[in-house]
C-alpha cells in the first residue's frame, strides 16, 4: 500500500470514527445517565469555587479520589457551556457540559485511530496492516462505547496508545524529541491512572541498560524521564502531602479499592454478587443497543460499600479521606490474613475478569459486547503467533500490560480496564488479518526494511 493512499485512509477513519462516537451518544442519549463517578462533583467544585474537594461519609473536603487531569477537562467544560444560577452557587443544568464533554472524549477516540495506525508501523507492521488496525479501532463496540460515559476512559486509552508509539520511536531513533514525549505522555497518563506508575518507574531503570542505546543517550532519555515525573506528577504530590498531612502519590484510593475486591462479598470488581433476577433481565435485553435501563438501581445499584459492617460504618462515618483510607487498609490486611485462600481464588477470578467480561456486571450481559470480546480475544491470540513470526516489538507493549495486568489481579479490576488496551489488541490482529490475501507475502524488500527505518518519514 503506497503512503499517500494509507494517509488519506486513515484520515477518513479518524473522521468515520468521530462521527460513529457523536452519533451513537446521541442516539443513546448518554448525557442522561453520564456515570461520572466523582468527576462531576469535583469539577462542579472547581468552577464554583470550592477547589479541588469532594464529599464523602459525611465529610466534604479537599480530595484526592481523582487526580486533576480528566476532572480538569470536565470543569472546563462546565464552565464553558452551562449557566450559573443567578441567586444560589450552583449549575442550573449540566446537560451541555457533559455533552461538551463526552464530544471531548470523541476527539480523544478518533485520535487513538490515528495512533493505533502509526503504532503497528512503529512495532514492525506493514502500511496495510496498519489501516487495518485503525479500522477496526473505528468501529470496535467498546471503543466507541467509552465515549458515552464522562469518565477518561477515552483519554486514557488515546495516551496508552501514544506511550507504546512514542516509547517505541523514542528507542529505534535514539531521538529527543520522541523520548520528550513519551516522557511527557506516560507521566500524564500515570497522573490520570496511577496503574501505569509501575511501568514508567521500571522504564527509567530499563532505558540505562538499553544496550542499543549509546551510553549518554540512555543517561539523556532516563534524566528526561526523571524530570517530566518531577515536573507533571511531583507537584500534585506535593500538594496532597500538604492537604493530608501524609505522602500520597496521586490517588488517596488505593486501599479502598483493595478492600472492595477483597472482602466477604467480594466478587473482584466493586460490584456484588450477580442474583438470577438480575442476570434473568439483562439476559433479555442482550440485544438492547443502549443500556439506560441497565443503569437503574434496581438492577445495577448495589456496591461493596452496601455490606460494610456496622461498626465498620461508625470507624467511616465523617472521617476524612486519609483516616478512612487508613481504616480500609485495616480492613483489607486482616481480611486477605485470615482469607488466603479466598484472596488467592479471588485474584483468579480478576484475571479472569480482565481477560474476558465481569460476569457480576449486567451491562457485560449485552450480546454486541460479548461477541466483540470473544472475537477480540481469538484475533490478539493469532494475532500474536503472526507478530512474533514477523518480529515485531513486544517489549514496552508487554511490559505495560503486564504489569496492569498484576495490579488489577492483585487488587481490583472492572470491565473499563481492559478498553485502554483493546488498539494494541486489534494492532496485534491486523499481523494475522494484514497477512491475509497475500498482503504480508507480497511485501516488497523495501516495505520489508520501511517499519525499522530510523526515518519517521517512513511511518
Amino acid at each position: 500500500m503506497k503512503r499517500r493512499t494509507a494517509t488519506v485512509s486513515v484520515l477518513v477513519l479518524c473522521l468515520m470514527a468521530f462521527v460513529l462516537r457523536v452519533g451513537y451518544v446521541v442516539y443513546a442519549k448518554s448525557w442522561r445517565e453520564p456515570n461520572t463517578m466523582e468527576h462531576s462533583t469535583i469539577a462542579q467544585c472547581m468552577v464554583l469555587g470550592y477547589g479541588f474537594s469532594f464529599g464523602d461519609w459525611y465529610w466534604f473536603g479537599k480530595t484526592s479520589v481523582q487526580s486533576p487531569p480528566y476532572p480538569a477537562v470536565l470543569a472546563a467544560c462546565l464552565w464553558t457551556f452551562c449557566d450559573k444560577h443567578p441567586i444560589y452557587n450552583r449549575f442550573v443544568d449540566l446537560t451541555p457540559g457533559y455533552q461538551a464533554a463526552m464530544v471531548v472524549n470523541c476527539v480523544f477516540s478518533a485520535l487513538t485511530v490515528w495512533l493505533t495506525y502509526r503504532l503497528v508501523r512503529a512495532l514492525g507492521g506493514t502500511r496495510a496492516m496498519g489501516v487495518i488496525a485503525a479500522g477496526l479501532v473505528t468501529v470496535w463496540p467498546t471503543q466507541i462505547y467509552s465515549c458515552s460515559v464522562v469518565q477518561a476512559i477515552a483519554m486514557i486509552t488515546a495516551a496508552t496508545t501514544a506511550m507504546m508509539l512514542l516509547f517505541q520511536l523514542g528507542v529505534r531513533t535514539g531521538k529527543v524529541g520522541y523520548w520528550i514525549g513519551f516522557s511527557i505522555v506516560g507521566c500524564l497518563a500515570a497522573l490520570t491512572e496511577p496503574v501505569f506508575l509501575p511501568a514508567m518507574a521500571l522504564t527509567g531503570l530499563i532505558i540505562l541498560a538499553w544496550v542499543k542505546l549509546p551510553l549518554r543517550v540512555r543517561l539523556r532519555n532516563a534524566a528526561i524521564l526523571l524530570a517530566a515525573a518531577v515536573c507533571i506528577i511531583g507537584p500534585w504530590s506535593l500538594r496532597n502531602r500538604a492537604v493530608h498531612g501524609a505522602w500520597v502519590p496521586i490517588k488517596n484510593t488505593f486501599w479502598v479499592n483493595v478492600w472492595k475486591g477483597n472482602n466477604d462479598n467480594a466478587t473482584g470488581t466493586d460490584r456484588l454478587q450477580i442474583t438470577d433476577e438480575v442476570k434473568e433481565i439483562a439476559s433479555e435485553r442482550m440485544t438492547n443497543t443502549t443500556d439506560i435501563e441497565l443503569r437503574s438501581g434496581r438492577i445495577d445499584g448495589a456496591r461493596q460499600y452496601d455490606r460494610l459492617s456496622e461498626t465498620q460504618k461508625a470507624r467511616l462515618m465523617g472521617q476524612d479521606e486519609t483516616v478512612r483510607e487508613a481504616a480500609f487498609k485495616d480492613f483489607a490486611t486482616e481480611w486477605i490474613k485470615a482469607n488466603p485462600g479466598k484472596y488467592a481464588r479471588l485474584c483468579a477470578v480478576r484475571l479472569g475478569k480482565t481477560l474476558w467480561i465481569d460476569w457480576d456486571n449486567p451491562k457485560s450481559y449485552k450480546l454486541v459486547y460479548v461477541v466483540s470480546r470473544a472475537l477480540l480475544q481469538a484475533l490478539t491470540l493469532v494475532g500474536l503467533v503472526f507478530a512474533i513470526r514477523q518480529r515485531w516489538a513486544f517489549f514496552f507493549p508487554v511490559l505495560l500490560l503486564g504489569t496492569c495486568l498484576l495490579t488489577y489481579t492483585l487488587t481490583i479490576t472492572a470491565a473499563r480496564f481492559s478498553i485502554p488496551f483493546e488498539p494494541l489488541q486489534l494492532a496485534w490482529a491486523s499481523a494475522f488479518l494484514g497477512s491475509l490475501g497475500g498482503l504480508f507475502g507480497a511485501r516488497s524488500s523495501s516495505s520489508s526494511t520501511t517499519p525499522l527505518d530510523s526515518s519517521p518519514q517512513a511511518l
